[in-house]
């Protein structure tokens, strides 16, 4: 945005300037109301805990040879 031109590059008129355009790809992100901050890594919390209570179930289970 730095880089000034003192001709036009189509039609090559010394009267024109550069109009900035705001891109379209920014869009608002809107929470949802219904979910409480954090719940998101509550629940990853609880699914890795029963996961791992089912690998120590598994484990003790499992005859080791000594």
């Amino acid at each position: 945005m730095t880089e000034s031109l003192e001709n036009c590059i189509s039609c090559e008129s010394q009267a024109f300037r550069r109009v900035p355009s705001i891109p379209t790809y920014i869009n608002k992100i809107t929470k949802d109301p219904d979910k409480k901050v954090g719940s998101v890594v509550e629940e990853y919390i609880k699914k890795n805990r029963e996961s791992v209570s089912e690998e120590k179930k598994k484990l003790r289970e499992k005859e080791y040879k000594t």
